[in-house]
């Protein structure tokens, strides 16, 4: 490989099956859990709060169909 063509590790998105970006993501989730007052039940929201602000993927519209 020739000098400069080389890609950078952080240029490129990290896959949902990423170890380091699971690592984030459920350090993210416990900052927000804790921010919200560690309620019990949210912890699905919390997750999926963290995965779209970590990954910047725009929730899901899989639930939104139309007849």
């Amino acid at each position: 490989m020739k000098n400069g063509t080389r890609k950078k590790a952080n240029s490129v998105p990290a896959s949902r099956e990423s170890p380091d970006l699971r690592g984030e993501i459920e350090k993210r989730a416990y900052e927000i859990w804790l921010n919200e007052g560690g309620s019990h039940g949210t912890d699905l929201d919390h997750w999926l709060q963290a995965e779209r602000e970590l990954t910047g993927v725009p929730p899901s519209t899989e639930r939104e169909t139309s007849a």
